[in-house]
């Protein structure tokens, strides 16, 4: 036969079992969890190495899903040829159940034999939920290709399954040599690993920004530095700068601390009284002395303010999340306070009789202590000191200002005298 290549990821990882590895082809930036496609040659089944065919000699390639898809097979050769082994003129139906094993040829009406010239040939499969539409890159009845080179066949695919979303298609490889072949010593690696864990299993790990997984992982990656960061829900995301070398494998053990609980909410309660200094208890407990404020957590309380000889003033109250409860107390004395002492009102000053002189005419005033004596409407009148400068008796006022002074009578202005 025409010996096959198999279409590699350009950035995958060289299988564990691979002696000497070409740069893969094409790769699925996120490949799905669930389907996954395994295929190897008759001479390898459990892809351990590179095993060796003569020319001449018939090979028999086998494939496995995991998931229900439509499976292509494609060969590339050494010298850059592509054959197309499934779908072909004899086999059309490529759709695989999952957990089937298919081996090709299938039937008796054609064979795959192994012809020069020597070298290391890929076989290559792509595993897909959807058909895919190679008929750009095969000749499905001829087997022929209609490209050559790894490079234009990865470009090809790469416009093939482009529609599809990565969770929906997926490849596997599988090698052998034709022929007295002595593989050229392997290139130094162009990648590294970079091993991400965490003390969180399942934790999502971001490079540079963008999800790539879930811990533990296992990143192949181009030389370099990257910003690495571990984050999981109720954890402080971990954050570091990772450098990757060529065929190294850096290690990051990403060690994720719990988030503090958030705080209770709390309000404000702001309490006075109109007896300043008075104890305050809340739920039975002193808290202080009004005025007060205090923060305090949502919820519900019992109130208590109280002082001695006074009245206690009690309240329940609910505190809602950042509001403010005021609560002012009245605190009524229990011992009635003594009356006051009478007021002292100020003499004016004058003592003795004087003679004033008034629109009227004349008005004889006789000052003596807090009262005064004065001859009006033809009799005497006697007045008291009710107020500085004023004295009244029934309804006579008389105010003084000096050396002037004015009688009402019945709160009506009488005369305006002076001396």
């Amino acid at each position: 036969m025409r010996r096959i290549l198999a279409l590699l990821f350009g950035l995958a990882l060289a299988s564990a079992f691979a002696q000497v590895r070409p740069q893969s082809i094409i790769v699925n930036p996120v490949p799905p969890n669930d389907l996954q496609v395994k295929v190897w040659v008759d001479k390898d089944p459990g892809k351990t190495g590179d095993p060796v065919y003569n020319f001449g000699e018939n090979i028999e390639i086998s494939v496995q899903v995991t998931q229900d898809a439509y499976v292509y097979l494609f060969g590339v050769r050494s010298t850059g040829e592509i054959d197309g082994i499934l779908p072909n003129a004899y086999d059309q139906n490529n759709f695989l159940r999952a957990g089937e094993v298919r081996t090709y040829p299938s039937n008796a009406q054609y064979t795959f034999t192994v012809s020069p010239p020597a070298g290391q040939d890929r076989v290559l499969a792509v595993a897909s939920r959807t058909p895919l539409d190679v008929s750009d890159i095969i000749n499905i009845q001829t087997g022929q290709a209609k490209i050559r080179g790894a490079d234009n066949l990865a470009r090809s695919l790469s416009i093939v399954v482009r529609p599809i979303p990565s969770s929906d298609w997926v490849t596997d490889e599988a090698y052998y040599i034709a022929g007295n072949y002595t593989p050229p010593p392997p290139p130094p690696p162009a990648t590294g690993t970079l091993s991400v864990g965490a003390n969180i299993s399942g934790a999502n790990v971001l490079l540079n920004g963008r999800s790539v997984g879930n811990t533990p992982i296992n990143l192949t990656l181009n030389p370099g530095t990257y910003t690495l960061e571990v984050r999981r829900s109720g954890y402080t995301p971990y954050r570091i700068s990772a450098t990757v070398q060529p065929g190294q494998t850096t290690q990051v053990y990403a060690q994720l601390q719990p988030l503090a609980p958030p705080p209770p909410p709390t309000g404000t309660l702001v309490v006075n009284s109109n007896v300043r200094g008075a104890e305050v208890l809340l739920n039975g407990r002193r808290v202080g002395f009004t005025p007060l404020t205090l923060t305090l957590n949502v919820g519900n309380y019992n109130l208590l303010v109280r002082r001695g000889g006074y009245s206690s003033f009690s309240t329940s109250f609910y505190l809602a999340p950042g509001s403010t409860a005021q609560i002012n107390a009245n605190l009524r004395n229990l011992t009635p306070p003594p009356p006051p002492p009478p007021p002292v009102i100020p003499n004016p000053g004058l003592n003795g009789s004087y003679t004033y002189f008034c629109r009227g005419g004349r008005l004889s005033v006789t000052y003596s202590g807090g009262q005064v004596r004065i001859f009006y409407d033809g009799a005497n009148r006697l007045l008291n000191l009710t107020s500085p400068n004023t004295y009244t008796g029934g309804p006579y006022t008389w105010r003084v200002n000096g050396r002037n002074g004015t009688l009402y009578i019945n709160g009506q202005l009488a005369d305006s005298c002076s001396y």
